[in-house]
């Protein structure tokens, strides 16, 4: 590849504006994008369908094919803005039975109850969880690459107790001569959705073990420990290799990144789960072979300031490539619960604009920077709540409702849409005499690098509420028109095209925004891809 040095800019503070320098005349720091320094390889973006997706998938259309379109279009409309985010990663949730348990089973929310494929006597029933296999449908049509199917409880009538939620203790709600039958359980699922062409690509068999997961939780959970999991796992790999299943285990799904790190003493019997789980004991779990090379865990409870929520990812990705190199990380849930970002934000009520989407933004760029995730999925991709979980919010109806976009659901894609599945992310950084934005306001910026397309994407946020204005300087690259897309707080810019980038002025970012550059002809070789096929691993 030819080295090319280019100063490219633009103005968007709006589609069809001119370029101004800011008021230095300088046009602000010079960043260089360095395609030949490259990092992780991007797998993709996504989000989960519980609870909502239960009833929603069995909302009428149009309805619900427009929720499916936001989610998942890699589509544009006649003025070239995107019809959606472009998700590539699905989260398909295996419900353990309490929704048929109904009241008895303990779990007040109807919408955070969930079917089971197999009832107490053994029967099978694929028409159960009807509205999440709609939306794993509309997913695959959309041509979303990766699915991986998630585990909250194992079926009610295995457990301990009969219920989808244990009594408290640390230890799991499954005896250890349930594990077989949990195992066959999770592996008849697989064989039924692979052989039915909607293969799972990923099986996430329990969800934040660190919890109790009593019922005052008001959800499907089940707690493991460390040793409950390197005795349950070969167990699994035991059942998918006998059915000669592709789908691969990945695991812990830790409530905290902490627990990953070290020993904590509020759960010392599920914590420290970097060496407990992936290190060198002779029953690591990555022995077994159907388990995935990765380390999956959640971004809660590491986010109430900015050094907090930045420390603990820098710490994560130098473990990572000091201790473990060959694990890829994935940041596999999160919303805003507590407190966050210094507690400007809180998880209750509602919030449709700009400064959770910036927040989260930011929290994305830090994972994908720092801890080099090569992974990044949301929690609720569809909520009924008056809380900060979801992408896109509904009313709260079995039958059809009202549905309310939220600028958090446009700052993911600014990602999911553009940085697309084997992308791989490289240097960018401000010119030497300009602060470091990782030590102040921002503006924060990462770019990457399509080897297929030869292209490249560069995303910045700007969480002031003053413009910030930058210059890029790319090199390795040929020198190629770029295209904009801009969100803001004005209910109609997301993901908003902008005028081509020309070199030569610098590039004005509004307040309280989002940008995304693609290279122009990268962007029409996109346009005219077909929907991709079924990925093998």
């Amino acid at each position: 590849m030819r080295l090319f040095a280019v100063l490219l800019a633009t103005s968007l503070a709006g589609p069809g504006q001119t370029a101004e320098t800011d008021s230095s005349g300088r046009g602000g720091p010079v960043w260089t994008v360095d395609l030949n320094q490259q990092f992780q390889t991007i797998e993709g973006f996504g989000a989960s369908d519980a609870w909502a997706a239960q009833f929603v998938g069995r909302w009428p259309d149009p309805a619900r094919r427009r929720i499916a379109e936001r989610l998942f279009s890699r589509a544009f409309d006649p003025s070239g803005r995107p019809r959606g985010i472009g998700l590539s990663i699905w989260r398909f949730n295996i419900g353990a039975g309490s929704a048929e348990q109904g009241a008895a089973s303990g779990i007040r929310d109807p919408w955070r109850r969930a079917e089971c494929f197999q009832d107490a006597q053994g029967q099978w029933d694929w028409s159960r969880q009807a509205g999440q296999q709609w939306f794993l449908e509309a997913a695959r049509q959309h041509g979303v690459e990766t699915v991986v199917a998630f585990v909250n409880s194992p079926p009610v009538h295995l457990t301990r107790n009969g219920r989808a939620w244990g009594d408290g203790s640390a230890y799991s709600n499954l005896a250890p001569e349930r594990y077989e039958a949990f195992a066959d359980f999770l592996a008849t699922v697989c064989e039924h959705f692979e052989r039915t062409g909607r293969p799972f690509d990923y099986l996430s068999p329990v969800n934040e073990p660190q919890w109790r997961w009593s019922r005052r939780n008001g959800q499907e959970g089940c707690p493991w420990t460390n040793e409950e999991l390197r005795a349950l796992v070969p167990v699994l790999g035991q059942a998918l290799r006998a059915r000669g299943l592709k789908v691969r285990l990945v695991l812990p799904e830790a409530a905290h990144l902490t627990h990953l790190l070290r020993r904590t003493d509020g759960e010392p019997l599920c914590s420290d789960q970097l060496r407990e789980l992936y290190g060198t004991r002779p029953d690591a779990i990555l022995r077994t072979p159907a388990v995935a090379p990765i380390v999956a865990a959640h971004g809660y409870g590491t986010t109430d300031t900015r050094d907090r929520t930045r420390d603990i990812r820098r710490e994560l990705g130098q473990r990572l490539r000091q201790t473990q190199p060959p694990l890829r990380y994935w940041m596999s849930e999160y919303c805003i619960l507590g407190e966050a970002d210094d507690g400007r934000l809180r998880g209750p009520g509602r919030d449709l604009g700009m400064e959770p989407a910036l927040f989260v933004a930011e929290l994305i760029h830090h994972d994908l920077t720092l801890a080099q995730a090569t992974s990044w999925q949301w929690w609720l991709a569809i909520s009924p709540y008056n809380y900060k979980d979801g992408l896109i919010y509904v009313d709260r109806s079995p039958e059809g409702g009202q549905v309310y976009e939220s600028k958090l659901l446009w700052a993911l894609g600014h990602f999911s849409r553009f940085v697309r599945p084997g992308a791989r992310r490289v240097a960018i950084r401000p010119s030497p005499e300009a602060p470091d934005p990782q030590e102040t306001e921002g503006p924060w910026v990462s770019a990457y690098w399509h080897p297929e397309t030869q292209s490249c994407v560069v995303v910045a946020i700007n969480r002031r509420d003053q413009p910030v204005s930058i210059t890029l300087r790319i090199i390795g690259a040929e020198e190629q028109t770029f295209r904009s897309y801009l969100t803001t707080a004005d209910p109609e810019t997301n993901l908003q095209p902008g005028p081509p980038l020309e070199p030569g002025h610098p590039w004005t970012l509004p307040p309280l925004s989002l940008v995304t550059w693609v290279l122009a002809g990268s962007q029409r070789t996109l346009e005219k891809q077909p929907a991709p096929a079924h990925r093998s691993r």
